[in-house]
């Protein structure tokens, strides 16, 4: 069966904003001072992966877990007081998937907490048929386990997946889960995709300045070169 995992934030809502915000809230409780250069390098790793330099403590530390938890508490805040409006394409693209039968589920590295706000603030729950958080599992993208574990909730094969990313390392991901992918928004013009693309026997990539690029014709091709 056909399927398409979707990433979430910055793949279907544009949350860089709200995330910066959060963090920048958060950490000035803790004396932090937190720039939005900073910010970007980190933004898409795990709370736990850079917090730990961040607040000048050892890993373990329960502060790195109290700060995170924090942090994504005023995120779902922020979230239900400014809401959220899907980005280009991601609405009809929902709509057609759903119409033609393909199973589709959110494969995100965020909190469950949050994916279950963000996808009710946007209304868009009655496409998926699971959602799946990444938070918790021992490494992140662009290790494949968030996009291989959703393809088994799914019961379907990871060659029938199609993954929808907009960071460099979901799309590494999906490569090593065997899956075909998209790479949307600024991604699409990164030199690091371009590289990445033109590597041979791979499931290929499409990378595209919004959804509302996209056509079956490509997913199709996107599909197979997976099944090859």
């Amino acid at each position: 069966m056909r399927t398409v995992l979707w990433d979430l934030d910055g793949t279907v809502a544009d949350t860089e904003k709200l995330h910066f915000q959060a963090w920048q809230t958060t950490l000035s409780g803790y004396g932090v001072t937190y720039t939005y250069e900073r910010f970007l390098s980190e933004f898409g790793r795990r709370n736990g992966d850079f917090l730990p330099a961040l607040l000048q403590v050892e890993p373990e530390s329960n502060l790195v877990v109290e700060v995170a938890r924090a942090k994504e508490a005023n995120f779902r805040q922020l979230v239900r007081s400014h809401g959220l409006r899907p980005l280009r394409g991601v609405t009809a693209w929902l709509q057609r998937f759903h119409e033609a039968g393909v199973y589709q589920a959110i494969s995100s590295s965020a909190p469950m907490a949050n994916i279950a706000v963000m996808v009710d603030t946007l209304d868009i729950g009655d496409h998926f048929l699971a959602l799946l958080a990444g938070a918790e599992l021992p490494r992140s993208k662009p290790d494949p386990a968030i996009f291989l574990n959703s393809a088994a909730a799914l019961g379907v094969a990871p060659q029938e997946c199609l993954v929808v990313e907009d960071s460099i390392h979901g799309i590494v991901a999906a490569r090593r889960a065997g899956m075909g992918s998209v790479a949307v928004g600024k991604l699409s013009g990164d030199p690091e995709l371009a590289a990445l693309r033109q590597e041979p026997e791979e499931p290929a990539c499409a990378a595209l300045a919004s959804l509302e690029d996209l056509t079956w014709q490509t997913c199709n091709r996107l599909w197979e070169s997976a099944r090859r």
